[in-house]
């Protein structure tokens, strides 16, 4: 039987698309290889929200000219975000040698082309209704409940690459929860661009994000369900009352914030004030004790003065983050007529909010030493508690079970426990 190896750049939104591509392979009788040596079919799913990713991905293409000439009948397929930006045209013109070229807008004809580019194979019934998992963690799956996004943040390419937001249909939605579920998920990570401003209105009555979480929760053996990422705006009243009632939510929330100047974040088109962003902030760790939050932030934005970056420094210490992925501003969306900030100005403004997360995530992973942590075991001495803490325990218990462990102590990022009876 053919094999096609499937390698991924970017988010866990791009994680979960790959596992669609690999049912789609599946439902064509092609499994999925362990290894580019092993595989007829080398699929490179890429991403372009920041210029490394779609350099590698290109560097990669590269390379892969070789890899297909050193075994007849091998074939290249280039899908996703940096295949949507460049454009397929362009993408064909520039390497000639690849097969198929599919833009993140057109994934849903990737079936289509298995057929045209692979040719008939034999049809396997087995695979075409397996759960796909690419995960390492296979008790927590991805599921993708929408597409897209359309808010139009000034600094992301989301919408032009994936398009305006789409939300799945809420009986589609449970069907592959359940799905994953009856595999074996006993996490599941609901993904969006903003996955809290989920909606679906059939036969007159809507759903909401809010909803959603409510009967997603009533699958049997579901323990606890994660959402990425959430918008600021689209968090309401409803929404906290489940999230203080209902336990099954996890009570960690990535929370991007961005900046912390209130000129920025207009200039961002963010929609929200520093203000509205502490008050969010707040109402979650008031609402949940346990909680943790982590956030987004970028440092070097097209006209960002020394005081709109304090203002961000200080939304780092007063936020009290359990950890924050700081990234440099691109350039390359910059136009000719905005302040571009030095790169060596961004450089050390970067590192100063790096120490300054690092110190406040240290004091956090520090203040859960005498805890009692939920945790769902992903190997039989590691899982993840609820708080999303990385947690190491004294004993060997089996993977998939959720235990109750006593935090006793802190080894860089990952707390360590004992397991209570």
């Amino acid at each position: 039987m053919r094999k096609a190896f499937i390698k991924t750049f970017g988010c866990q939104m791009n994680e979960a698309d790959s596992e669609l591509i690999a049912s789609h392979f599946a439902q064509a009788g092609i499994e999925t290889a362990e290894s580019e040596r092993d595989a007829d079919v080398f699929v490179l799913n890429t991403c372009t929200v920041r210029q490394h990713a779609e350099d590698k991905a290109l560097s990669l293409i590269g390379r892969l000219k070789r890899w297909k000439e050193e075994k007849k009948g091998r074939k290249i397929f280039v899908v996703g975000c940096a295949v949507e930006r460049i454009g397929e045209k362009n993408m064909t013109k520039k390497f000639p040698f690849l097969d198929a070229v599919i833009g993140a807008k057109s994934i849903g004809k990737l079936g289509e082309e298995i057929k045209k580019t692979c040719g008939k194979t034999e049809k396997s019934e087995k695979k075409e209704h397996k759960n796909i998992v690419f995960e390492k963690r296979p008790f927590s799956q991805y599921l993708t409940i929408m597409r897209g996004c359309s808010m139009n943040c000034a600094y992301c390419v989301v919408p032009s690459v994936r398009g305006k937001a789409e939300h799945r249909p809420l009986e589609e939605i449970i069907e592959e929860a359940r799905r994953k579920v009856a595999s074996g998920a006993r996490e599941l990570v609901l993904l969006g661009q903003t996955v809290n401003s989920y909606c679906w209105t059939e036969n007159g009555r809507k759903t909401d994000f809010t909803d959603l979480l409510k009967i997603l929760s009533e699958i049997d053996k579901l323990k606890r369900i994660r959402f990425m990422s959430p918008h600021p705006l689209f968090f309401n009243d409803e929404f906290f009352k489940e999230f203080e009632k209902n336990k099954k939510i996890a009570s960690h929330i990535h929370l991007p914030a961005q900046s912390g100047s209130d000129r920025i974040l207009k200039i961002m088109k963010r929609g929200y004030t520093r203000k509205r962003y502490l008050d969010t902030l707040a109402k979650i760790k008031k609402t949940r004790q346990d909680s943790a939050v982590s956030t987004d932030f970028i440092v070097g934005f097209p006209d960002e003065t020394k005081k709109d970056f304090e203002e961000t420094l200080k939304l780092a210490q007063e936020g009290e983050f359990s950890l924050a992925f700081c990234f440099k501003y691109s350039a390359r969306h910059c136009k000719e007529s905005e302040n571009i900030i030095p790169e060596k100005e961004k450089e050390e403004r970067l590192n100063l909010l790096l120490e300054t997360v690092k110190q406040a995530s240290k004091r956090i992973f520090n203040s859960r030493i005498g805890k009692i942590e939920d945790v769902l075991l992903e190997t039989e001495n590691y899982g993840r508690s609820s708080a999303n803490f990385k947690v190491r325990i004294d004993k060997h218990v089996a993977p998939g079970e959720m235990i109750k462990v006593g935090i006793e102590g802190v080894s860089k990022n990952i707390l360590l426990g004992k397991v209570l009876k």
